[in-house]
């Protein structure tokens, strides 16, 4: 079974809860005035054309060629001038404002401006609202495999020349999760998994690999990098550990591998 059909399941759900409650019009003879509609009719046209978009936009998608995953949001330029200019919380700042400008969630962006949350400038600032809809096409992409398959793919340049290429999955899959609980009676929560698979070519490392797995106040995490700087990296290891500690977390033995060896050389 496809891993959209949960998701299609919600949203026909949720129309034809809906459906009982449109008030239906009296019958008139004609000419008469456009009626205004109620607000539950409006309501249920609102999500009748979320529903009729989104399949559109499915079925196009699965008529085009097959090129592979899709490819990740590149990046609009340097989020910093310089390496030397960087610290943890300008860079946690800079990557969320990136990422909230990247269009991937338009959708999100243009309910928070209706609800009054978001204000007309910053939704202005969304792909979406500047360039051709043909021009969107790539992220479009994008975006039907994070509904589809629940992974997030995203470059970004923290600095000039160095690109940080991210790949973010949560098991179960939102809308997954999200069906479950309308559809099955057990009270067992499930708890997500937050899974990253991260690249990045540094000055002195050269190319590393991460993978990060996450669970509430939980972290494991395996680095590479090539062999000849594997004891380089292990020497400021303890550092990091600490850094982590201090926010937390309950941290499993960093797992260092060197591009040639076995990831279960484990760093203790």
């Amino acid at each position: 079974m496809s891993s959209i059909t949960p998701l299609l399941d919600t949203l026909v759900h949720q129309v034809m809860k809906q459906r009982t409650e449109v008030v239906l019009m009296p019958r008139q003879m004609l000419p008469v005035q456009a009626a205004v509609p109620t607000g539950t009719a409006t309501e249920f046209s609102a999500t009748g054309q979320q529903l009729a978009r989104f399949l559109t936009l499915v079925q196009h998608h699965q008529h085009q060629p097959s090129s592979g995953s899709a490819r990740a949001q590149q990046p609009q330029g340097p989020l910093f001038p310089g390496s030397e200019n960087l610290d943890a919380p300008r860079l946690s700042s800079q990557l969320r404002q990136s990422m909230e400008k990247s269009g991937l969630f338009y959708e999100r962006a243009v309910q928070q401006w209706q609800q009054g949350k978001l204000p007309m400038p910053q939704l202005m600032r969304q792909p979406q609202m500047q360039q051709p809809a043909a021009q969107n096409q790539p992220l479009l992409q994008q975006q039907l495999e994070l509904v589809q398959h629940g992974v997030l793919r995203w470059d970004v340049e923290p600095w000039p020349q160095a690109l940080l290429q991210l790949a973010v999955q949560v098991d179960p899959h939102p809308l997954v999760k999200r069906w479950r609980e309308q559809n099955e009676t057990s009270a067992e929560v499930e708890t997500p998994t937050w899974s990253t698979q991260l690249k990045i070519t540094l000055p002195q490392l050269g190319e590393v690999r991460a993978s990060i797995r996450w669970q509430p106040q939980h972290l494991q995490l395996k680095l590479q990098v090539a062999d000849e700087h594997v004891s380089a990296l292990r020497t400021e290891l303890e550092s990091l550990e600490q850094r982590l500690k201090t926010l937390g977390l309950q941290l499993e033995p960093i797992v260092v591998a060197g591009s040639t060896q076995r990831s279960g050389d484990e760093h203790e």
